[in-house]
């Protein structure tokens, strides 16, 4: 489960006195990626330098590997003026690495940087197949590589940022590309067939056992079925985004932007 409430209690409430590609988007001394991958999001058409920097960052922390064996993950960290401390730990890796691989795709929409991506393909490659290690035999992502949990929010985020990393790859001519393509249908339709039954949505899967979202718990319930909506093209009530905060928002807004980018990567030619 994401740590909202941890984060918000800090999020922009403390001010540094140095620079850090990090903190630089979002001041807080705990650092879970995804939060930053949001931020950042939000931030590009602003800042895209500030987000290159950012970015960069993201990369030259990746693990080869983690403590699972996995490679191209990235841990939370403990970020002071000295120091960078792995907490060797996080959160949901299907969900940071797309959402990192969705901020990268935007961030060459906004610059045409493409010498970002050349310069360091075989890790956006590694990132991305974090991803396709992490999907089950039911077709959805775990977040986990050791509990066997899938969201239905992070298997979103998979089919937004496997997607948008395809594309790029498209553009570069790289062969590549049909291969994440595939496994993001694979995970779209897994979603549509596991998690979604008739009116029932269900926020998470634990084995064979499927959670669903009630009408009356912001989170995870209706923030779901929100996600759900967005990337289905469903409308949400202006009640239920007043109820939502800053990261959750920028998660729905992004993919939004997955679903109108996604009619253009579907008859865009390679």
């Amino acid at each position: 489960m994401k740590l909202w409430k941890f984060l918000l209690a800090t999020f922009l409430t403390m001010t540094f006195s140095f620079s850090h590609p990090v903190l630089d988007i979002l001041n807080n001394h705990y650092i879970v990626p995804y939060f930053v991958n949001l931020t950042a999001i939000d931030l590009l058409p602003y800042d895209p330098e500030r987000v290159k920097r950012y970015i960069d960052w993201y990369l030259r922390h990746l693990n080869y590997p983690d403590m699972y064996g996995l490679t191209g993950t990235i841990y939370d960290y403990y970020i002071t003026e000295t120091s960078e401390v792995p907490a060797y730990t996080y959160d949901s890796a299907d969900s940071y690495a797309a959402t990192f691989l969705f901020l990268v795709f935007l961030y060459t929409e906004i610059t045409d940087d493409y010498q970002l991506i050349r310069d360091n393909l075989q890790k956006l490659k590694d990132i991305a197949y974090v991803i396709a290690y992490l999907q089950d035999t039911d077709g959805l992502t775990k977040a986990l590589p050791h509990l066997n949990l899938k969201y239905l929010v992070d298997n979103i985020e998979s089919v937004c940022g496997l997607r948008a990393f395809s594309f790029l790859l498209r553009k570069l001519k790289d062969s590549d590309w049909n291969y994440y393509f595939m496994i993001s249908h694979s995970v779209e339709s897994s979603v549509m067939r596991n998690l979604v039954q008739g009116e029932q949505i269900a926020w998470a899967k634990l084995d064979d056992e499927l959670f669903i979202a009630n009408d009356s718990t912001v989170y995870p319930d209706i923030y779901a079925k929100a996600v759900l909506y967005a990337f289905v093209g469903k409308p949400i009530t202006g009640e239920w985004l007043g109820k939502f905060d800053y990261f959750q928002k920028t998660a729905i807004k992004m993919v939004k932007m997955c679903r109108r980018y996604n009619r253009y990567w579907k008859t865009s030619s390679p």
